[in-house]
Order: C-alpha cells, then sequence, then structure tokens
C-alpha cells in the first residue's frame, strides 16, 4: 500500500485559443443563469455551499464547452454525443435540430444545459479551480472524504 503524499505539479500547458468575440454577458446567459441556480440548490457542484455560507455569490462555468473554444468545436461530432446523451439530459434536452453552429452562443451560453455552479474557489481558485486543476483532481476533490487534506489551502467538508 502506497502511503498518502503529496503530488507537486508544474504544469504548462500550450494550447491554441480560436479567436473569439470578446467575452460580453449575452442576453441567453442573464436568462439562463438564474434558471440554472434554482435548479442547482443555488449550491457548489464540488463543495456543496451556497452563497450565505461563502458569503460571495456563486459563479458560474461553461461546462461541457468552455466558451473560449467554442468557435473551434466540431458541432456535428458534439451533438451527435450530446443527442446520445454522453453529456447527460440537460445537454440532450437541447433544441439541436435548430441549432446554428456558426451561432454557438445560443448552446454555449445557454447555462442550463452548458452550465455548472462553482463557488469562487472550485471555479478560479488556485489548487482547487476546475480552471487551475486538472480535470481528474477536480472530481476527487468534489468526492473526496470530509476532512481529507486535499491541498494546502482546502480541507474537504
Amino acid at each position: 500500500m502506497t502511503d498518502a503524499h503529496e503530488e507537486v505539479l508544474t504544469l504548462h500547458v500550450e494550447v491554441q485559443i480560436p479567436a473569439h468575440a470578446d467575452r460580453v454577458e449575452t442576453a441567453v446567459y442573464r436568462e439562463s443563469r438564474p434558471k440554472l441556480l434554482e435548479r442547482e440548490g443555488s449550491r457548489c457542484w464540488s463543495c456543496g455551499r451556497t452563497e450565505k455560507e461563502l458569503g460571495k455569490p456563486l459563479q458560474t462555468h461553461h461546462h461541457p464547452i468552455e466558451r473560449s473554444f467554442a468557435n473551434m468545436i466540431d458541432w456535428p461530432r458534439f451533438i451527435a454525443d450530446a443527442k446520445a446523451g454522453i453529456w447527460g439530459p440537460h445537454v440532450q434536452s437541447f433544441d439541436w435540430d435548430s441549432f446554428n453552429p456558426d451561432a454557438p452562443y445560443s448552446f454555449v451560453d445557454d447555462m442550463t444545459v452548458n452550465g455548472r455552479v462553482l463557488c469562487e474557489e472550485h471555479h478560479i481558485g488556485a489548487d482547487a479551480g476546475i480552471h487551475a486543476i486538472p480535470y481528474p483532481m477536480v472530481i476527487a476533490e468534489k468526492y473526496g472524504k470530509d476532512g481529507y487534506q486535499f491541498s494546502p489551502t482546502e480541507t474537504l467538508e
């Protein structure tokens, strides 16, 4: 049996982000964000804490398609997986027959089908956020046992 041990990763990630419009809060995003928060009980997907418990607003994360990558997605391939249920019932329920791949933000900014509620720490936090750590660690962090010292700055609850 291997003893518990710290894993220190020095990540150097180099990917080409496609050209995209400046980030703006679209009407689709504005209208769908409150619906996502209501559906998910206004709790962080990772730790389950509410805005009241956190003392700050919850954030929403584009998932499974990150907004900045929308213009490089092979939409017919993604749509086939979405319709097959690979990405879950919310993504599957989107009106794919009316979707225009040349205007992908009707899906990408619709938080009810492409959104995840996260607290700031689990969204953009160092050693904890979905934008900062590899996805297998995000899953372990979500399902880790209470009291587990996940990182130097986070003990799981």
